[in-house]
């Protein structure tokens, strides 16, 4: 497989004039639970482009005690490496390196060392974590995030396990300047009745900074889409298109 040096990457990536601009995906193939392989990766974009997506952000999971060899330097050459089979293949569809950094006591000491995920290489790092309750880390993290002048953005809120006081919580993380990213497919119904309902509270309150997919495997895809399809029916093309055509460009591209 070819492969590019980090200025033949950044050549080749423009970001397209329009269209849809996924931030959170995990079609990089083989590194997490994500894509099975370049074909199911290959798939998965054609039926992106399908649905008026015109490049995705890559963010395959950043977990230091599961998937240890996910740093920000081997997700970069990981998706040049699909971005090459994608041309290959003759799909004109950009990638830009990401990742998803799971939060969690110790990450602040992980991020000194390793430096943080960052979105299409700007100052945007997405985040989740996974507890019962609300974690006395959590708000450290972040801050030294903010401190260090990168822009945290965390993921799909509205599937924390840590249900208990959510609300609350995020309210003071908006008010820090986190910004929220909400996952498509919790417009089904499919992620449970919580997601269900906070997502579309969340919308309507005007709380998140853009919207995704998170997709993982083809056979997710046509759910997130769905997802996608009930968003605009609810609350208006004009308003999803500002989540999800817009504000990338103009949050994490600069453009």
């Amino acid at each position: 497989m070819n492969t590019q040096t980090d200025d033949e990457f950044d050549q080749v990536n423009p970001l397209p004039p329009t269209g849809r601009i996924d931030i959170h995906c995990h079609l990089v193939p083989m590194i997490d639970d994500g894509c099975e392989s370049f074909e199911q990766s290959i798939d998965c974009v054609r039926a992106l482009r399908r649905a008026g997506f015109t490049g995705s952000i890559c963010t395959p999971h950043v977990w230091s005690d599961q998937v240890a060899y996910n740093t920000p330097e081997h997700i970069r050459a990981w998706t040049a490496q699909l971005q090459g089979q994608l041309r290959e293949e003759g799909e004109d569809y950009p990638l830009w390196p990401g990742g998803e950094l799971k939060l969690y006591k110790g990450v602040i000491d992980w991020m000194k060392q390793h430096g943080p995920p960052t979105l299409a290489d700007s100052r945007c790092v997405l985040v989740d974590f996974w507890v019962d309750k609300w974690p006395k880390w959590a708000v450290p993290a972040f801050d030294w995030l903010l401190q260090q002048r990168y822009q945290p953005i965390l993921a799909h809120p509205e599937r924390l396990g840590c249900v208990r006081g959510l609300e609350k919580h995020l309210a003071e993380l908006k008010q820090m300047g986190v910004w929220l990213q909400g996952n498509l497919r919790c417009m089904t119904g499919e992620e449970g009745f919580e997601p269900n309902r906070l997502i579309r509270q969340l919308l309507r309150e005007g709380q998140y900074d853009f919207l995704a997919t998170d997709l993982h495997r083809a056979d997710s895809l046509n759910a997130r889409l769905d997802g996608l399809s009930l968003a605009e029916a609810e609350f208006g093309q004009d308003a999803i298109d500002r989540l999800i055509v817009d504000a990338p460009r103009r949050k994490i591209f600069g453009k």
